[in-house]
C-alpha cells in the first residue's frame, strides 16, 4: 500500500494511508463539524473524529483542545497505547510545536491508521489564530 504525507491543498487517492497537514482553520472547522468542510481525499463521513493531544499530563492540564484525549508521545508505553486506538475513527494529532504530533502521526500511518489529521504549528499556531483551549472542562 502506498502511503504519503500531504499539506492540505494536496489530493491524493482514497485508497491511501495519509496523514493530512491541516492549518488551525481547517482544524478547528474539522473539529466543531462545519458541514462546508470538504477535504479533498477525506472520508469522514460516519466516521467519529478523535482529537489527540500527544504533549505531557502537565502540558494538557494546563490547557488542551475541547473533548481531547491524552496519550503522552514521550511516554515508554505510548505506541502500545496507540495500538489499542479504533481504527475505524479518524485522529486529529497535535502537540506544542507540531513536532511531536508530526511524529506521532507518522507512527499511527505505519500502524494502519487511514485516517490522520495534524496540526500544523500546534498549540502556538492554534493559539496565534486565537481559537481556545480548555482546562479541566473549562475555558483556559
Amino acid at each position: 500500500m502506498h502511503s504519503t504525507f500531504e499539506n492540505s491543498g494536496k489530493q491524493t487517492d482514497a485508497n491511501e494511508f495519509t496523514v493530512r497537514l491541516l492549518s488551525p482553520a481547517e482544524c478547528r472547522d474539522l473539529i466543531v463539524g462545519i458541514s462546508s468542510y470538504k477535504h479533498k481525499g477525506s472520508s469522514l463521513e460516519g466516521k467519529r473524529l478523535v482529537i489527540l493531544d500527544v504533549r505531557t499530563a502537565q502540558e494538557y492540564r494546563a490547557g488542551h483542545l475541547m473533548g481531547s484525549i491524552n496519550l503522552d508521545f514521550r511516554s515508554p508505553s505510548f505506541s502500545d497505547e496507540l495500538k489499542a486506538l479504533d481504527r475505524n475513527n479518524a485522529y486529529l494529532v497535535y502537540c506544542r510545536t507540531g513536532v511531536r504530533s508530526s511524529r506521532a502521526a507518522a507512527l499511527m500511518k505505519s500502524l494502519g491508521f487511514p485516517e490522520i489529521y495534524d496540526l500544523s504549528g500546534g498549540m502556538v499556531s492554534w493559539l496565534r489564530e486565537g481559537f481556545g483551549l480548555v482546562s479541566n472542562g473549562e475555558a483556559a
